[in-house]
């Protein structure tokens, strides 16, 4: 009797276990109209009962859209081929619970397009599906907001999944990246919430600039992701990221917070390194994304274009309301009034290839104090910024708080600012060293070093006076 009793329970287990894995399902909320270039988002809701363990829900997308995770619920995202794919090495404990996730189509897409998904999982060491039957989305016509039907039919076996595991691009966004453009003259422009950014562009050498992002973010914070769209042939080296993740890919400049820093203002900084034969006039468009409510926002940050080579004698620095900078090109708003930095021509002329004029201080003009004699041997100078106009002393007194001398070069096509003259590499870092402590936000600066007066590089100084960097 006891032994019928426990073939009975057995049997009863056995069963409700098989019950209970079948009833496996997914549905899918989706609205079923979007215009071309526009995006949608979409939810799916997994029944998953007491299945655990390894599954993977994939969305089939069909030519011209893109999918980006929202909420995973601790999966793994990856979006490549039209496959959209959430993968958990172990469900989620929940009978029944959401992912949800953007799709975008591309500005020529139009028509009505089916949008298939399935779940696959491990039940008894056996791989199995459930289908969602298809739901439609029409892209340039009419349609009323439709959810998916569960599918009736039972989970089958699953054909085996290709050896080599998932591939594809891991999505670390929510906001979908911004495409690029080359539109001059876009504004910057605030989006919900207050939110505003704003750039600032600074010459550093004939082929390199300083790109310097700020967001007022006030008391935002989750998913924030800053994407520069830089021009053709350049590349970006990151120099501070303030706490986000920094990456460079088809000529997007990404910086990605997966949750925002409580501070009200981040700062983010990359050099811009320009190809050879890059002249002309270049523009750099951004824009900053972020959530609310899980819906994307976003700040403009608008355009910045800078010229490189001939063309560039011409360029004027720009000042804003918010900072000023030698050759640094802004985003003013169209009421933002544009002055140029103050100028004045070189007059002192030096007998060597380098040649410099003194400042004096309090004029905010150069001024002709005495022809210095020329440099002999092996000197060292530091250098704290360069453009293609010439600044007078006020310049430096209202936009870095520095009132001390320096001396202007004429060098490879651009105007050095450099100070101090010293015969020891040792004294020249440790003047540097006290820029940096002085908080002059200077972009550099960095020791220079001259041979009768005529530039080389440190090393070779180094090597001729025969000194070390501890020196």
């Amino acid at each position: 009797m006891i032994k019928i009793f426990t073939l009975f329970n057995l049997a009863g287990l056995f069963l409700l276990n098989l019950f209970l894995g079948s009833d496996v399902s997914i549905t899918q909320d989706m609205p079923t109209h979007m215009d071309p270039g526009s995006e949608v988002r979409a939810t799916v809701t997994v029944n998953k009962g007491t299945i655990s363990g390894f599954a993977k829900l994939q969305i089939d997308l069909p030519p011209g859209f893109t999918a980006t995770a929202i909420d995973t619920r601790g999966a793994s995202f990856t979006f490549a081929d039209g496959k959209a794919k959430f993968i958990w090495m172990a469900l989620p404990t929940q009978p029944s619970f959401k992912v949800s996730y953007t799709i975008s189509a591309s500005a020529t897409t139009k028509g009505t397009f089916p949008i298939n998904a399935r779940l696959s999982y491990i039940e008894d060491n056996e791989r199995k599906t459930v289908d969602m039957p298809p739901a439609t989305l029409a892209v340039g016509s009419g349609g009323e907001v439709a959810a998916s039907t569960p599918a009736p039919a039972a989970p089958q076996p699953a054909e085996p999944e290709p050896a080599g595991g998932e591939t594809g691009t891991v999505a670390s966004s929510p906001i979908p990246d911004v495409p690029v453009t080359e539109t001059p003259g876009l504004p910057a422009q605030s989006g919900l919430g207050d939110v505003s950014a704003s750039r600032t562009v600074t010459a550093m050498s004939a082929s390199e600039y300083l790109v310097e992002v700020t967001v007022n973010k006030g008391t935002l914070r989750g998913f924030g992701k800053l994407q520069e769209n830089i021009p053709m042939g350049f590349t970006a080296i990151v120099k501070n990221n303030d706490e986000s993740i920094f990456s460079l890919k088809d000529r997007m400049v990404k910086f990605v917070w997966l949750n925002l820093p409580s501070k009200s203002s981040l700062k983010v900084s990359y050099r811009l390194l320009a190809p050879e034969g890059a002249e002309g006039s270049h523009t750099i468009n951004g824009e900053f994304g972020y959530l609310v409510n899980d819906l994307t926002q976003r700040a403009v940050v608008g355009s910045t274009t800078f010229t490189i080579g001939a063309a560039i004698a011409a360029e004027t620095p720009v000042t804003t309301p918010e900072e000023t900078a030698v050759n640094t090109v802004s985003n003013p708003t169209p009421s933002t009034k544009v002055e140029p930095a103050p100028t004045q021509p070189t007059t002192v002329q030096q007998p060597k290839a380098t040649q410099a004029e003194n400042v004096t201080a309090g004029t905010g003009k150069p001024k002709v104090t005495s022809i210095p004699a020329p440099e002999t041997g092996i000197t060292f100078k530091v250098q704290i910024t360069a453009a293609h106009r010439e600044v007078g002393k006020s310049y430096f007194i209202q936009r870095h708080h520095y009132d001390g001398d320096f001396s202007i070069e004429h060098h490879e096509g651009w105007i050095k600012y450099v100070t101090g003259l010293f015969d020891r590499y040792r004294a020249a870092r440790d003047q540097r060293q006290s820029f940096i402590n002085a908080n002059h936000n200077f972009p550099g600066p960095f020791v220079t070093a001259y041979n009768n007066g005529e530039r080389i590089t440190v090393q070779e100084a180094l090597m001729i006076a025969k000194q070390n960097q501890a020196q």
